[in-house]
């Protein structure tokens, strides 16, 4: 299974299709949320609400991997409630890309804001790749597509 995963777009459809058209055999594409467009605009991401969205986004989404579940949703922090089952939580909002394993395995994995960062890149996204045996994620700069931080567990 392989995801392609952005957020905080803040209106620049353009850059989701580029990235449709660079990465055209994802099983998902996944926008945690910012878009500030409508699902067609944005398709094939699918998103969640973000605090700038007008649109009829879910809050959260729950996905199946092999490995367990991804709970995505705008904002950072997971509850207990949310974490049950979950193996991978995406949020945006910070505009900073980040990628961590807490103490009970749960990876928190922040994309960046692919066209407004706040974190010195040029805009970020992220790939992850599951099988049964693994989960590898990659944080890419946009502009130069270097791996800008690598995960395997």
């Amino acid at each position: 299974m392989k995801i392609l995963v952005v957020a905080d777009s803040h209106g620049n459809d353009e850059i989701l299709q580029d990235l449709y058209s660079q990465y055209p055999t994802m099983d998902y594409y996944l926008h945690a949320g910012d878009s500030q467009s409508s699902s067609m605009v944005i398709y094939p991401f699918d998103s969640v609400l973000g605090n700038c969205d007008y649109y009829d986004f879910d809050r959260c989404r729950r996905i199946s991997t092999p490995k367990g579940y991804i709970f995505m949703k705008h904002f950072p922090g997971i509850s207990d409630k949310e974490k049950e089952g979950v193996s991978i939580f995406i949020h945006g909002h910070t505009h900073r890309n980040s990628l961590s394993v807490d103490k009970d395995g749960l990876i928190t994995l922040c994309p960046g804001s692919i066209t407004l960062p706040r974190d010195g890149t040029i805009g970020t996204y992220a790939i992850i790749s599951i099988d049964s045996e693994h989960i590898e994620i990659q944080i890419i700069e946009a502009e130069t597509k270097n791996i800008l931080k690598k995960m395997k567990l």
